[in-house]
């Protein structure tokens, strides 16, 4: 049943199926997912979430019913007080009608964020899917990783997990308080992170590994070597044809010389 109604929700939302493994050849693709522990963070900051939210609808209950400016005191001085209370009494009750109703929607939320991430890695590049409400996929080839990093919070380390990050080459230097930066990285198109694993340094020697590969090899980005050959071809054609051009242009010369002759 759950995995029915899951599979209904990423349907309405119109989440896409397993994304596709990025370019690399078939027996290099390696996929990673996020750890369990990193769902039981976001299940944490989940229940604080909720728990801040409910105390703050009980703080505001009780001034209202019990404040010094309580809710009689305030009715009692505006016309229409009997429909005034019945309004704010549909209000209080909707308010916490819809506190219990979020509750499970938000849950299973969480609960897809952390299902729905993928991390695929192969010989040649990368991909990166994550979200529910807001799918975002980022690929980047090896050809144009700068930076492969480990990044661990207070929490991620107590827990054994940590953020990988990966950056290519064109995306300029963040600045600014570390809440400024995070923002602009996570609208970066240059800057990827594998959130929430447990291997996440299995996972930069590996992709170091065959970033080393590459450059060693010499071939840099395999399609750029490949438009780099149709370049050549088409050059050494055009050299070609022009050659028999000028050959072509002096036998007509000789031979309106030899009839002017």
């Amino acid at each position: 049943m759950v995995d029915r109604f899951k599979a209904m929700v990423l349907r309405m939302m119109k989440v896409p199926p397993e994304p596709e493994p990025p370019a690399g050849s078939d027996g290099s693709v390696t996929i990673f997912r996020a750890s369990k522990r990193f769902f039981q963070l976001n299940l944490v900051r989940w229940g604080f979430a909720q728990i801040s939210t409910l105390i703050g609808i009980i703080v505001a209950l009780t001034f209202l019913r019990v404040g010094a400016f309580g809710l009689e005191a305030v009715l009692a001085r505006i016309p229409y007080e009997d429909l005034a209370t019945t309004l704010v009494t549909a209000a209080e009750v909707l308010g916490i009608a819809l506190f219990i109703i979020q509750l499970p929607i938000s849950f299973f939320l969480v609960v897809l964020d952390w299902e729905m991430r993928w991390y695929i890695v192969t010989d040649r590049s990368l991909r990166i899917r994550e979200g529910v409400v807001r799918v975002k996929e980022m690929t980047m080839t090896f050809a144009n990783v700068q930076e492969v990093s480990i990044q661990q919070g207070p929490l991620q380390r107590l827990l054994g997990i940590s953020d990988l990050r990966v950056r290519t080459a064109g995306g300029g230097a963040v600045s600014g308080p570390p809440a400024k930066q995070r923002q602009q990285e996570a609208h970066s198109l240059h800057i990827g992170y594998f959130h929430g694993v447990d291997n996440a340094g299995e996972i930069r020697d590996l992709i170091l590994k065959r970033l080393k590969q590459l450059r060693d090899a010499g071939l840099g980005d395999p399609d750029q070597v490949q438009t780099e050959l149709v370049g050549s071809e088409v050059e050494t054609m055009a050299g070609t044809l022009l050659t028999a051009a000028r050959g072509l242009l002096t036998e007509t010369r000789a031979l309106r010389q030899s009839a002017g002759g």
